[in-house]
C-alpha cells in the first residue's frame, strides 16, 4: 500500500499536467459547441494559476527549489505585467483580458507559473507529457478533417464556399499553430526513436498533422515548418540520420501533393500570392491588404509604441491603443476591420506591457532556446526544442490564444530540467 502511494505521489506533477491538457481540450470543445462561454473557460485558468502557486509554495517550503537564471525573467515578466495592469487604459480588461481573447494578467501569470512548475517534471515523465500533447493534437486534427469534409455534421465556419478547419480552437490560424507544435514533437520523436513500431506511429502522426497544417492555410505556420526542417537537417547531418530525414521529407511532400491535387486547399495559389506580395514590398510598393493587412497594422502599431514604451497601454488592451480606440483598415470588399491584437506576439508585448517586459520575454526565450539546442544535440532530445522554435517563428505573424498558448509554455518548461527529488 505504501509503495502504491509513493508511486502515485511520485507522479503527481505528471498527473497535474495531464489535467491541464484535459481541461484545455474539453474546455475548448465546450466553447466551440457553445456549451459554455469563452469567458467562463478562461476563468478556469485562474483556478489553475492558484494551483500553480500552491505547488510553487510547496516546493519552497520543502526546500526543493533549484536555482535557474530563467527565474529572474519569469519573476520580472509577472512584475512588469502587474505594473502594466495598474497603469492600463482599462485596468479591469488588463486583469481578465479583451473580450473573446482573455489573455489578461491572470492568464499571463498562469502561463509563466506553468513554465516554472513544468520545469520540475522528472526526466522520464517529459516524454509522457509530449505523448499527451500528441493525443491532444490528434483528436483535434481528426475533428478538423470532419469539418473540412463535412462529416458527422460537425460545426465550422464557411467562408466564400470554403469550409474552415479549426478543431476546437475557433480559428484556422490557431489550429495551424497547434498542428505546427504537434509536428515539431512528432518529427523529432520519429528521428530519434529506434523502436520500429513507434517510428511508424510517429511518421503516420507527422503525415496527419502536416495535412492538418496545410488545410489550415496558415502561411506563418508553413514558414515555421520550413524553419524546423532546416534545424532538423543540421541535426540529422551531425547524427547521421540522413535516411530518416529523406523519408520524412518524402512524407511531407506526399501530404502537399494530396491536398493540392484533391483540391482540398489552394496551396500553390497561397504560395504565389505570398511571393508576389514579397516582390512588391521589396520594390517599394505597398498595399493595405498585403499579409492579410499585417504590414499596415505593424506600421501603425510601431507609430504608437513611443507613447507606451515604459509600461504599455495595458495587458491585452491593444484594442485601446489609439487613445482608447483600435487600429483599423479597409478591406478589398470595402468593409472595415479593427484589431485587438498586433499579429506579432513580441510587438504585442511591447505595445501592451512595455519595453522592459519585452526584454524579459526575449531573455527568457533566448536562454531556454540556447540551452535547449545545446541539450538537444548533446542528449539527442531534438523533439523537445523543435515545437518551441516553430511556435516562435509563426508567432512573428500570428497571435497568442488561450486554447493553444499553454502548450507552448509547457514546451518551454520541458526544456528546463531541474528535477531533484521534488516529490519525495
Amino acid at each position: 500500500m505504501k509503495d502504491k502511494l509513493k508511486k502515485i505521489k511520485d507522479k503527481l506533477l505528471l498527473i497535474y499536467l495531464f489535467i491541464n491538457l484535459f481541461y484545455i481540450l474539453i474546455g475548448s470543445y465546450m466553447v466551440s459547441h457553445a456549451l459554455i462561454q469563452y469567458r467562463t473557460f478562461s476563468h478556469g485558468y485562474i483556478v489553475l494559476l492558484i494551483i500553480n502557486i500552491l505547488i510553487i509554495l510547496i516546493l519552497f517550503f520543502k526546500k526543493k527549489y533549484k536555482k535557474n537564471i530563467i527565474d529572474i525573467f519569469l519573476l520580472l515578466i509577472i512584475i512588469f505585467a502587474i505594473i502594466s495592469t495598474i497603469f492600463a487604459y482599462k485596468p479591469n480588461k488588463a486583469l481578465f483580458g479583451e473580450w473573446m481573447r482573455y489573455e489578461g494578467l491572470f492568464t499571463i501569470c498562469y502561463y509563466i507559473t506553468l513554465v516554472y512548475v513544468t520545469s520540475y517534471l522528472k526526466s522520464d515523465d517529459r516524454k509522457k507529457v509530449v505523448y499527451g500533447i500528441l493525443i491532444f493534437g490528434l483528436i483535434q486534427c481528426l475533428y478538423a478533417y470532419a469539418q473540412k469534409l463535412d462529416l458527422f455534421n460537425v460545426p465550422t465556419i464557411i467562408e466564400n464556399g470554403n469550409r474552415w478547419v479549426m478543431g476546437f480552437t475557433s480559428n484556422r490560424n490557431f489550429f495551424g499553430t497547434l498542428m505546427l507544435i504537434c509536428i515539431g514533437y512528432s518529427i523529432g520523436l520519429f528521428i530519434e526513436e529506434k523502436d520500429r513500431l513507434k517510428v511508424v506511429v510517429f511518421l503516420i502522426l507527422t503525415y496527419l498533422f502536416s495535412i492538418g497544417l496545410l488545410l489550415s492555410k496558415t502561411r506563418s505556420c508553413f514558414v515555421g515548418l520550413v524553419a524546423l526542417m532546416v534545424i532538423l537537417f543540421i541535426y540529422c547531418i551531425k547524427n547521421k540520420y540522413i535516411k530518416k530525414y529523406i523519408v520524412l521529407l518524402i512524407t511531407l511532400i506526399l501530404s502537399i501533393l494530396l491536398v493540392q491535387y484533391t483540391k482540398l486547399t489552394p496551396l500553390f495559389d497561397k504560395y504565389n500570392q505570398t511571393k508576389d506580395e514579397i516582390i512588391q514590398i521589396f520594390k517599394g510598393n505597398s498595399d493595405t491588404n498585403y499579409g492579410d493587412g499585417r504590414i499596415v497594422l505593424w506600421k501603425e502599431t510601431i507609430k504608437v509604441v513611443p507613447r507606451y514604451i515604459v509600461h504599455g497601454v495595458g495587458v491585452d488592451n491593444f484594442a485601446n491603443v489609439l487613445d482608447g480606440k483600435p487600429i483599423g483598415r479597409v478591406k478589398d470588399n470595402g468593409n472595415k476591420v479593427y484589431y485587438d491584437k498586433a499579429h506579432n506576439e513580441y510587438l504585442q508585448i511591447l505595445v501592451t506591457m512595455g519595453i522592459f517586459s519585452l526584454i524579459s520575454y526575449l531573455c527568457l526565450h533566448f536562454i531556454i532556446i540556447k540551452n535547449g539546442i545545446k541539450n538537444a544535440f548533446k542528449n539527442k532530445e531534438i523533439y523537445l526544442i523543435l515545437p518551441v522554435i516553430g511556435y516562435i517563428v509563426q508567432a512573428q505573424f500570428n497571435i497568442s490564444v488561450i486554447t493553444v498558448a499553454p502548450l507552448f509554455y509547457i514546451g518551454l518548461g520541458l526544456l528546463v530540467n531541474r528535477y531533484k527529488n521534488v516529490m519525495k
